[in-house]
């Protein structure tokens, strides 16, 4: 294990820097390329994680000057590499999910119908948008390597999961859209549509009986 123990921003920070040396807004560029879709909080919190690497002494920094104005440049020491090889030989943690849209779904009651398809219009638009960026990003990859090409094959197994990931979601939203087409509100179908909803659930039963298990 690491002589300090880091959050995931921080070994995503690490293994950034292990393909070479970044300034903060280099660093944020990375970011911008797809990452911050994988874990959103490391936009967020990269400025205050830099600090905490260099005062664990896993990264460097020094100073270059364009002109008359200079930038801080960052550079992954031996202890920071020992500290990333480390992370990466222990569990993996649970995927956990940020979605904004959900949330809303939840919480439809408290507000329209047309808050409810508003939100499922707009959750498949911001999938769809993301979706073609992935796709960039794999047709940039395939025809030039990228921008990390020695780790070519390791972005190839991310894309085809992101690209899933937003068909998934897409696909989710058609199909939401097309359940909520007879609701009158966002209350009522509760009690009016009861059989409507044993459907929606029936995957989920059938994959709670496939595991084993009975219904109560």
């Amino acid at each position: 294990m690491p002589d300090r123990e880091l959050s995931t921003t921080g070994y995503l920070t690490l293994g950034l820097l292990a393909a070479g040396d970044w300034s903060a807004y280099q660093l944020a560029e990375q970011l911008g390329r797809g990452v911050s879709e994988l874990w959103p909080s490391a936009d967020r919190g990269r400025y205050a994680v830099l600090g905490r690497l260099h005062e664990a002494g896993y990264v460097d920094t020094r100073q270059e000057h364009t002109g008359k104005r200079a930038r801080t440049v960052y550079s992954i020491t031996s202890s920071g590499r020992e500290a990333l090889a480390s992370w990466l030989s222990t569990p993996v943690r649970a995927p956990t999910l940020e979605f904004e849209g959900m949330v809303r779904v939840l919480f439809s009651d408290q507000g329209s119908i047309e808050d409810l398809r508003r939100t499922l219009a707009q959750t498949r638009e911001q999938a769809l948008a993301n979706r073609e960026m992935f796709a960039r990003y794999a047709a940039f990859i395939s025809a030039t390597g990228g921008t990390f090409p020695e780790r070519r094959h390791l972005f190839a197994l991310a894309n085809t999961f992101m690209i899933g990931h937003y068909d998934h979601v897409v696909a989710w939203a058609d199909w939401a859209e097309q359940q909520i087409e007879s609701w009158p509100d966002t209350v009522t179908p509760a009690t009016t549509h009861e059989a409507q909803v044993r459907d929606m659930l029936a995957p989920g039963r059938a994959a709670w009986q496939v595991a084993g298990h009975t219904e109560d």
